[in-house]
């Protein structure tokens, strides 16, 4: 059978520049997608991500703290520009920016929380509302980055996990109101080490965490990235969250050592 999908069907990932992003924008273009690739700080990485991936794959760069409206509104009105590179199309959103502030909730302030909630759930929302319609327009779909954290709390992060909780939320309540436009999330487990030195190799924490995971290692960006393709792909999934944790929360009910 043919394949019937358009010749460059066109994504918009943000925080594409490193690590989970930078795996989605590479396994989108590897798939034959054209990709905006946005960033905040990291824009030598994703100047050099383009030279990589090349002209054919990435569409081009947008800058900006997705935390503030008004680069928000500049990055969906460079990427939705009818005279644009794209012609304004759009035919998935991925929601990955994020921030992964930590700290005891007692000693955090009402600042501490908004600006996490800026990040983490405000600006996906406001994306999304901006380009859904032209996502509509192309039966495209949205797979929003969450967290396990958002599902099971991770002591001394209540800002993420509340964020991330919302956002998942926030998935399955645009997946009943956008229809057609699909809209699914991925949440990640634990996809690299912390560098807190108690994670290095052959150390108790490292064991105890694997130990904890059936399939007995943690993840990488690209099993996330491969999660994000099989959404964008998945005609009959919308409202879902797809956990990618190698099974430790089936297995732990979400317990951490």
């Amino acid at each position: 059978m043919a394949d019937e999908r358009p010749a460059a069907r066109i994504a918009l990932v943000t925080g594409g520049a490193v690590r989970i992003g930078r795996a989605i924008v590479t396994a989108l273009a590897r798939d034959h997608w054209r990709v905006w690739i946005h960033h905040h700080r990291s824009v030598e990485p994703a100047r050099e991500l383009a030279r990589v991936l090349g002209e054919h794959a990435v569409v081009g760069l947008v800058g900006g703290d997705l935390a503030d409206a008004d680069a928000r509104e500049r990055v969906c009105a460079t990427v939705l520009d009818r005279s644009g590179p794209a012609a304004g199309r759009v035919d998935l959103l991925v929601n990955n920016a994020a921030s992964f502030e930590h700290g005891p909730f007692l000693e955090r302030e009402d600042a501490d929380l908004a600006r996490v909630l800026a990040t983490n759930l405000v600006a996906p929302l406001s994306l999304t509302r901006r380009i859904a319609p032209a996502l509509t327009r192309t039966l495209g779909s949205i797979v929003n980055i969450v967290d396990v954290a958002g599902l099971h709390p991770l002591r001394g992060y209540a800002d993420h996990c509340i964020a991330k909780a919302g956002l998942e939320m926030a998935t399955r309540a645009l997946a009943a109101e956008l229809a057609p436009l699909r809209v699914n999330a991925v949440a990640p487990g634990t996809v690299a080490w912390p560098t807190d030195g108690r994670h290095d190799e052959g150390s108790a924490a490292r064991t105890a965490v694997l130990q904890q995971i059936p399939l007995g290692r943690i993840g990488t960006p690209e099993d996330i990235a491969r999660a994000v393709l099989y959404l964008a792909d998945a005609p009959f999934v919308t409202g879902t969250c797809m956990i990618v944790d190698g099974g430790r929360v089936a297995a732990t009910g979400g317990a951490r050592s």
